[in-house]
């Protein structure tokens, strides 16, 4: 209800500014069909920043206003649904949904689309990491793995320059992850979406190579898509925009898009005792991190400086009042100064529950992952299960370390001063590792240690940042908490943008440094050749030894992960659905009639169809699923975070694949499957035998379908 209150009340500025928003004229099939439609299914992203976000389940964005602009121009009433690009365009073709939004316009697209002219244009970039190298053009991305998501409809034309790798993902979100740690080398995406995600959570080694410059290829013209089945709803729709001003565009792209608006501010809506209470305070002291960029620090000349001390220059123009900072040398230090009343509030503090004895915490506006940084000889970290037993840096008193002790208790925590400790001591190999947000590691990484340490794992989880008010003070706890829910986008923007704001490449000419530098090339060979050949020894003996990983894990015929590898990854995850109250997922599939292939066909066609079928059990799966040979023609899919609406998606997805692909020997094949989620009693065993109990009853069922236990 409060989210349609600020809606309404958005729109009522609209009409302020722009005049009385007249209702469009509709002929009388329009009309009638209104009345015979009273809501109209439209397929939206899950997420599409700045465009679309599902938030509280209703969605919020450019794309969600203007639909609610239409919709009250025209008397149309929208039913979302939401999902992943593919899963969206797959609604609406299939005729699930009556229309969709973020479609661009293709030719291929005509026979099932109706499209309304565009309402938004976007050019497509490659973004890379900091430690891609030099980018010139899409030649640089030979023999690399690029990301993109499923289905967009440049893909084919990536395709077809047949030089890179193609990763496909469901989400910007997974995508820019993938990027940020190293799973893929580069990204093709337009820039509002990676920008929001980047800059949502502070990557900071993520920068923008280009714009993509392949034949035949434009930037997205994103329109609403209409089945042709519903004729009607394609005009209607057309005169909604056509009926949107120039003023309602305006105050659109202006909430959402990053136009300036004129000056206008939320006021904050103190009470009368509020603004009492800080005219009679005075100034108001907090305490900072002081070794924390690009958070927050206190620069040479003792100044408040970083992403915080711009967010408290803006509350201090909302709020009409003096923030102070007080002089510390450690974040510890600080946490002392507020429980001793020296200081109000911490700019920046995660909520736990250690920390809600002595202060309470607004909302968050500051989110950032929390990452695993090592010596940059290890390999990757795959979560923080991996990390049991070793020695791992955290500043004293973060939040972090109090939550990691009590939910990792394996974990030897060694705590130091603040991040330059923990990484000196990682540097000279005195702990593994040391876990820190991806913006300051990243900054620190780039300024002062590039290739010695990096960042080799996620943790999983994110540090959400607010404002932590002294306890005892909750007259000032409900000041700032109307000053943080008073941010708005534009300024989040102007913040986040200084700090950061994905970075374009540079170029440079590098011709004079070629010419000075030649004369010593000559100079250099005789050395060179004697250290690669040792250095080629090395690498044979690493990729060996890499090969025979690979081999142990792996299934010889399919390439996918073999049963000693899943039983491995069951365990994992039942260890933490016990630790952490998450569910998740496993899914069993045998192919139908998969002997009588073997015995019409010959052993060889049935071979054929393994590798084929796991194609598209590849293809088909999440990024984040785990799959593998359970044994002959079954498959094994472990499927995290999952519940029983996602698993039963994901089952039918797969089924549908299968029987719509074609084989090469032997033609069409349907596979039957059972599925079970994670309880709380369960164990790999119990939770398999409840699958495969399901895949029994699906092949008594006839085959070719799905049970769900």
């Amino acid at each position: 209800m409060k989210k349609r209150n600020v809606l309404v009340l958005f729109w009522m500025c609209l009409l302020l500014i722009s005049g009385s928003a007249s209702a469009v004229s509709l002929s009388a099939e329009e009309r009638a069909f209104i009345e015979e439609h009273p809501n109209v299914t439209i397929a939206m992203m899950i997420e599409h920043p700045p465009l679309t976000v599902v938030g509280d389940g209703d969605g919020e964005g450019f794309e969600h206003d203007l639909v609610e602009l239409v919709a009250e121009k025209t008397g149309l009433s929208f039913e979302k649904r939401f999902g992943a690009w593919n899963d969206s365009l797959r609604r609406f073709r299939g005729g699930e949904v009556d229309m969709i939004s973020s479609i661009s316009w293709r030719e291929e697209r005509t026979p099932f689309t109706l499209y309304t002219t565009p309402y938004f244009h976007i050019p497509v970039f490659v973004f890379i990491r900091d430690d891609f190298g030099e980018y010139r053009d899409t030649r640089d991305l030979a023999g690399r793995k690029v990301g993109v998501i499923r289905d967009i409809f440049y893909e084919d034309k990536l395709e077809a320059a047949g030089s890179m790798e193609l990763v496909r993902f469901d989400t910007y979100q997974d995508m820019t992850d993938a990027l940020v740690l190293g799973e893929i080398d580069a990204l093709v995406q337009n820039l509002g979406n990676i920008n929001q995600v980047i800059k949502r959570r502070a990557y900071t080694n993520v920068r923008i190579a280009g714009e993509l410059d392949l034949p035949g290829l434009s930037g997205e013209d994103l329109r609403f898509g209409i089945t042709p089945e519903k004729p009607e709803l394609h005009t209607i729709m057309q005169k909604g925009l056509d009926d949107i001003r120039p003023a309602e565009w305006e105050a659109l792209s202006s909430r959402w898009l990053g136009v300036r608006d004129h000056g206008r501010r939320p006021a904050v809506g103190l009470t009368a005792a509020e603004r009492a209470w800080l005219d009679h305070t005075g100034p108001i002291d907090i305490c900072i991190d002081p070794n924390w960029m690009p958070f927050e620090r206190f620069d040479e000349s003792d100044e408040h400086d970083g992403i915080s001390a711009d967010y408290f220059a803006l509350f201090g123009k909302m709020l009409d009042v003096e923030f102070r900072p007080v002089p510390v040398d450690t974040w510890s230090e600080s946490v002392e100064h507020l429980k001793a009343g020296r200081c109000d509030l911490l700019s920046l503090a995660m909520r736990t529950p250690k920390r809600e004895t002595y202060a309470e915490f607004t909302d968050s506006y500051i989110q950032t992952p929390l990452v695993v940084t090592t010596r940059a000889d290890v390999a990757f970290i795959d979560g923080l299960d991996d990390l049991a037993g070793r020695k791992i840096a955290i500043p004293a008193l973060y939040a972090f370390a109090e939550l990691l002790r009590d939910e990792h208790p394996e974990l030897e925590l060694v705590e130091v001063a603040d991040i330059d400790a923990g990484l000196e001591l990682v540097r000279r190999g005195e702990v593994f590792g040391y876990i820190g947000t991806l913006a300051t590691i990243g900054h620190k990484l780039q300024a002062e240690y590039a290739g010695e340490l990096r960042i080799t794992g996620d943790t999983g989880k994110s540090w959400d940042m607010g404002v932590a008010v002294r306890e005892g003070q909750p007259i000032l706890h409900g000041i700032m908490q109307k000053a943080v829910a008073s941010i708005t986008e534009e300024q989040r923007r102007e913040i986040n943008n200084k700090w950061i704001a994905v970075r374009y490449d540079q170029r440079v000419d590098y011709t004079l440094l070629w010419q000075v530098s030649a004369v010593f090339v000559l100079l250099l060979v005789a050395g060179g050749l004697f250290y690669l050949k040792q250095a080629g020894l090395r690498r044979q003996l690493e990729a060996a030894y890499e090969q025979a990983e690979r081999l142990a894990v792996t299934d010889k015929l399919t390439g996918v992960y073999n049963r000693h590898r899943l039983d491995e990854a069951l365990e994992k995850e039942t260890r933490h659905a016990e630790r952490y109250g998450e569910c998740f997922g496993v899914i069993i599939l045998d192919i139908d009639h998969f002997k009588s292939i073997n015995d019409r066909l010959g052993h060889r066609a049935g071979d054929t169809v393994l590798r084929e079928i796991t194609d598209v059990l590849g293809d088909t799966c999440r990024r984040t699923d785990i799959l593998g040979r359970w044994g002959g023609e079954e498959f094994l899919i472990v499927v995290p975070h999952a519940d029983k609406a996602t698993l039963t998606a994901l089952t039918e997805k797969l089924r549908q694949a299968i029987e719509s692909a074609t084989f090469t020997e032997a033609g069409r094949v349907t596979a039957s499957i059972g599925a079970s989620l994670y309880g709380p009693d369960d164990n790999p065993d119990t939770l398999l035998k409840r699958a495969d109990d399901a895949l029994y009853v699906a092949k008594r069922q006839g085959r070719n379908t799905v049970v769900f236990r």
